[in-house]
């Protein structure tokens, strides 16, 4: 039995779906991040099992329960929205506090509880500060051990890097996902940030237009991803039509690509992705070794990335390809004739 079941979840605004008959499991101190773009349904799914929005079809269990009747303050979710909804007429540690004054705790086991959060978040030495008085990061903070403080039995955040600059997102990504290994809580994220879902989740689910599209985890998720509409929302744009020619080979505008096509006939069209990993310069007198697919074309744009050159390829068969070579690379100039190697465990083979 899952710790928590969405089995068949619709939800419709103003007669237009924004959820469509989803389902998905997350087990007991694990981590499912739900990623999609804006509008895919991903917010909406999660005030669905916060129990803020009711389904019009399917249900929500947790440990095997049914929640359809129960309210969402008896649902004991904690939930950590992106604008973090924080008391500005209180200070740090009664913010933190004040879902265990709704327990109806003791004074000694909410200042024990309290003083258990800040630790946890590091913000010890903040208790009695002002939350007008914090920064963007420490506001997140805050947010979160409220989130805990109250014993939740399942952790919903919704976007809980996005208000944050690019720079604060990164070093509080770290912190978070410390966090929440520490814990063991099961917890379910909602982002649109591919770099927080592979980060931070165990499972991640794909939403697109209010279903999920793939559900897997973030290595299986960016090594095969279900079909071209995933592939290019992870970011990963070399898609290449090709023909099976035979069980390892397809026939491209790019030349021969070697790879296997298990479940695929002769003569079946395909979407071939190459992953920006996939490619290393090979000197144009070099022998390639058989079996061995080969891209070659001119370079359009070469940036340092600093770990790496992402360089852009105008290929023989002109279309656009993007590669990240490493740093070791000889780096190739603007206007360079080149000729990459792929590796076959970057090569994926999509309907």
């Amino acid at each position: 039995m899952a710790f928590l079941q969405v089995k068949g979840v619709s939800k419709s605004f103003g007669g237009t779906p924004v959820l469509r008959e989803v389902s998905l499991a997350l087990e007991e101190a694990r981590i499912l991040c739900i990623l999609g773009p804006s509008g895919s349904g991903k917010t909406t799914l999660l005030r669905v099992i916060a129990g803020l929005e009711p389904p019009e079809q399917g249900s929500v269990l947790f440990k095997g329960r049914d929640l359809r009747d129960t309210r969402p303050h008896l649902r004991r979710f904690g939930m950590m929205f992106q604008e973090y909804a924080l008391f500005p007429h209180l200070d740090v540690s009664d913010n933190i506090a004040f879902g265990l004054h709704m327990l109806g705790l003791s004074r000694s086991e909410i200042a024990e509880r309290t003083g258990e959060m800040l630790s946890l978040v590091g913000l010890q030495g903040l208790s009695r500060r002002n939350v007008s008085e914090l920064s963007g990061g420490e506001r997140q903070r805050v947010a979160l051990a409220r989130s805990l403080a109250p014993y939740p039995r399942l952790l919903l955040l919704d976007e809980p890097l996005g208000s944050l600059d690019r720079g604060l997102r990164e070093k509080l990504l770290l912190d978070l996902r410390g966090i929440l290994r520490r814990i063991g809580m099961a917890t379910i994220v909602v982002t649109h940030d591919q770099a927080e879902a592979f980060a931070i989740a165990d499972t991640i689910a794909v939403m697109d237009r209010g279903e999920i599209a793939q559900m897997d985890t973030p290595e299986n998720l960016y090594r095969h991803p279900a079909n071209a509409d995933v592939a290019r929302f992870l970011g990963l744009v070399n898609l290449v039509q090709g023909r099976v020619e035979t069980g390892s080979t397809i026939s491209t505008s790019q030349g021969l690509l070697h790879v296997l096509t298990e479940g695929h006939k002769k003569g079946d069209e395909v979407t071939v992705l190459i992953r920006p990993d996939a490619a290393v310069i090979c000197r144009h007198n070099e022998p390639v070794p058989p079996g061995t697919s080969v891209v070659e074309g001119i370079v359009h744009d070469c940036l340092f990335k600093g770990r790496s050159y992402h360089v852009e390829v105008i290929t023989t068969g002109s279309q656009a390809l993007f590669f990240d070579l490493p740093q070791n690379t000889l780096a190739p100039s603007v206007g360079d004739r080149v000729r990459l190697l792929l590796s076959p465990g970057a090569i994926t083979v999509m309907p």
